[in-house]
């Protein structure tokens, strides 16, 4: 009998039953955490010539010597079989054993073919239920996790069953130092990764959900913004380029409405709704996230959008939206001529709309929320501090007015 911690793997012959020739069955006997299970090898011997002691045919003859040598052969492959389940790092039990003995283990599931066929399922809903954009950050994230794997492990594959909390903080570690990514923005990595492995969670080819011992936490980032003074700054300076003075009139667009740059990119006649008491405003569904944006129209937005009207109707405005990574390089030889000290880029404009021209201003959070296309007043709330803050340092101006 051989005995591997709490597994033993032993021979019976079953001498009450026989072939035609009146041969008796030898079985092999797995004992695991007080179950048992017996597996018929397929191998037969007269019952006078077996020996319980040894658990080996004791006869003499090419006939004993050939049984013997197969019952080698299954005890080396029982301890092979039972070496893969105790390297796959996760529990096991005895019919995973057993059918491991008989050939019926499934092939390991591994990261890297996991990870195409799960990019070959985003990609069908890209443009349905996800963005292209997003497909890309989930695209991104398949990249550097089968990079991390092949230059921290050394290998060009990996188990979806070995990856556990160890695996998610020593890639965390590698987006930080390696790749220099901000914490934050790898805790979204981290995200993303934990999406594209739910099914497996969930189907239980990862039995233990990794991310449940392991959290990432984001860093609270106060949210630049500019101030009333900064955007009268940005509006006159002087730019010897249509080319700028276009991107500084989106921008500043953006600093009026609230927009993200793909919803810039996006908007169209279509999305100004007129009213008559109240003139227009502007209804989209954010390109992010599919949640509606409600933003009234300011007449300064407006006067934007009527410069660049080949009409009398602002609504027939035609610009071209440059690439984003172009639009944040021209904003910053804008923001360095402008002397604002600050470097201006797309979502910076996004943030001065929620705090400086609305928040600050009196608007509510909850129209506020709805104009940003937020789909909760928790994603809004962020802002409501950074106003707070403000109202505090301004009134630090006076204080000493008021011993």
């Amino acid at each position: 009998m051989v005995e591997l911690l709490d597994i033993h793997f032993g021979f019976l012959c079953r001498k009450q039953r026989t072939n035609k020739k009146g041969q008796s069955p030898i079985v092999l006997r797995i004992i695991y955490r007080q179950e048992r299970r017996d597996l018929f090898t397929g191998l037969y011997c007269d019952s006078k010539d077996w020996d319980g002691d040894s658990t080996r045919v004791k006869s003499r003859g090419k006939t004993a010597e050939t049984i013997n040598k197969n019952l080698e052969g299954i005890t080396q492959r029982a301890v092979h079989v039972l070496d893969q389940l105790k390297f796959s790092r996760t529990p096991f039990t005895i019919d995973e054993l057993v059918s491991g003995l008989k050939g019926e283990e499934e092939r390991p599931v591994l990261l890297i073919e996991y990870l195409q066929n799960r990019s070959k399922e985003l990609s069908k809903k890209t443009g349905i239920d996800i963005s292209p954009a997003t497909y890309e950050k989930y695209d991104r994230c398949s990249r550097f996790v089968i990079e991390f794997m092949e230059k921290e492990f050394k290998v060009k594959n990996y188990s979806l069953v070995r990856i556990d909390s160890k695996f998610l903080e020593q890639y965390f570690q590698y987006l930080r130092t390696t790749r220099n990514i901000a914490n934050n923005t790898a805790v979204k990595y981290l995200a993303f990764f934990k999406t594209l492995l739910m099914p497996a969670i969930k189907s239980r080819i990862i039995r233990d959900n990794p991310f449940a011992d392991t959290k990432f936490r984001i860093k609270t980032i106060p949210k630049g913004f500019l101030t009333d003074e900064e955007i009268e700054v940005l509006i006159n300076v002087k730019l010897n380029s249509d080319d700028l003075d276009r991107i500084r009139d989106q921008y500043l667009f953006c600093c009026y409405t609230g927009l993200a740059y793909s919803d810039l990119k996006q908007l169209n006649r279509q999305h100004f709704i007129q009213q008559k008491e109240s003139g227009y405003y502007i209804l989209k569904p954010r390109q992010k996230t599919g949640q509606d944006s409600i933003i009234p129209l300011l007449p300064v937005a407006q006067g934007i959008l009527q410069k660049y009207s080949p009409t009398k109707d602002f609504r027939d405005f035609r610009w071209h939206v440059s690439a984003n990574q172009k639009m944040n390089q021209r904003l910053k030889t804008i923001g360095e001529k402008a002397e604002l000290g600050k470097t201006l880029h797309m979502h910076l404009a996004r943030h001065t709309f929620a705090t400086t021209i609305t928040l600050s201003k009196g608007v509510p959070i909850e129209s506020v929320s709805s104009m940003l296309g937020h789909a909760t007043l928790r994603q809004t709330q962020h802002y409501a501090k950074i106003v707070a803050i403000k109202v505090i340092n301004d009134m630090a101006k006076i204080k000493d007015l008021y011993k």
